[in-house]
């Protein structure tokens, strides 16, 4: 009797699904759309009904094919202009079956947006992830607001976003479309449909265009050598019997991270371009202090238990080898000396060494 109960609530089932799927069939016919980003829909064959549930319901937002777009003056129903009348009409509008049908810019490559956006950035946002939800390449945003790869981006902060894939050109002189154009070796027409632009002629120097391009380039930093101001270099052995700490604080007042830890960088770059003071991360023994190739003006702090800290690219360095120092003692203060990335490349180069090896800082301190 067990089985047999259980062998007819599984056909009662059954039976009930092959009823609701045959209505579900027999009720989509009435529809003239196939569309499958329509996620709700207004019954043609019932328009008796949509004056009022459209007055109660406003503007219903739902994704629609780039094919389907109509600008909102287009929108001849008299359900949708109702609605138009009380909505953002700026925008690219659908008409499905009396529903006005908004695109998502987010969603769909082929939307060409114009002007720039600016973006908040929240908390979890990575640079991939805000540049796919606009349909930009990365590059696009880095090269927009001067990004690197290992920027941190810092929940709060500010984006610009370009309308498409591209860069930001500034006409100067008596540059005009058609040589923009040729320069970037994109069409006129495509130059002047993202920046809204009717007239060619209209362009005047200190105009700023979006250039459309199928790919964004990031330059290749240039790396100089700034060999002046040179400390003479020396150095001290830690005693033997020297006890420091580990219990480390941040370097410096400045909070920006120019550049990160990573397998071709083996510490962290600090900077807001001024030459601020540069602090001991915690008590330990001054190794070295002076010129070291590549670093420009270094120190090198022993703390014991196998840990050291290096602070590179100084200014001016106020400790000598041999000197004893405590947490958050100033000890030089930032510069450019040493290989620094650009003539103007005011930072602190800051590492933190464990029984030898190079580890991120950031295992050890946050800003």
């Amino acid at each position: 009797m067990a089985r047999f109960g259980l062998e007819l609530v599984i056909l009662g089932i059954a039976v009930f699904s092959l009823i609701t799927n045959l209505s579900i069939t027999a009720n989509a016919s009435h529809l003239e759309t196939s569309d499958k980003s329509v996620i709700f829909s207004f019954l043609k064959t019932n328009p008796d009904l949509n004056n009022p549930l459209l007055a109660t319901t406003g503007t219903t937002t739902i994704l629609a094919r780039t094919d389907e777009w109509v600008s909102a003056a287009q929108a001849q129903s008299p359900y949708t202009r109702n609605i138009l009348a009380s909505s953002d009409s700026s925008g690219m509008t659908t008409i499905q079956e009396n529903v006005v049908v908004k695109t998502n810019p987010a969603d769909t490559q082929n939307f060409m947006r114009h002007g720039t956006t600016e973006y908040t950035v929240s908390s979890g946002d990575s640079i991939i992830s805000i540049a796919s939800s606009f349909g930009v390449s990365p590059q696009t945003v880095m090269m927009e607001n001067k990004l690197s790869e290992t920027t941190t981006l810092r929940p709060g902060q500010k984006l610009t976003i370009l309308p498409t894939t591209g860069i930001r050109h500034t006409v100067v002189g008596l540059e005009t479309v058609e040589s923009i154009a040729k320069k970037y070796r994109v069409s006129e027409d495509d130059i002047m449909d993202i920046n809204d632009i009717e007239i060619a002629e209209d362009v005047q120097a200190g105009a700023s265009l979006v250039i459309p391009l199928a790919k964004v380039e990031l330059p290749r930093t240039t790396i100089v050598k700034n060999t002046t101001n040179q400390i003479a270099l020396k150095e001290a052995p830690a005693p033997a019997n020297f006890i420091g700490s580990s219990d480390f604080i941040w370097p410096t007042p400045v909070r920006s991270i120019t550049q990160g830890f990573h397998r071709l960088h083996s510490g962290l770059d600090i900077s807001n371009s001024r030459k601020e003071a540069i602090y001991a991360a915690t008590d330990g023994f001054v190794e070295l202090s002076g010129w070291r190739a590549g670093y420009g003006n270094t120190v090198i702090i022993n703390h014991g238990d196998g840990f050291k800290t290096l602070y590179g690219h100084s200014s001016e360095i106020f400790v000598k080898a041999g000197d004893q120092v405590t947490k958050g003692q100033v000890i030089a203060k930032q510069g450019n000396t040493g290989r620094v990335r650009g003539a103007t490349g005011i930072h602190l180069h800051f590492e933190i060494i464990k029984n030898g090896v190079k580890v991120n800082p950031l295992s050890y301190v946050r800003p």
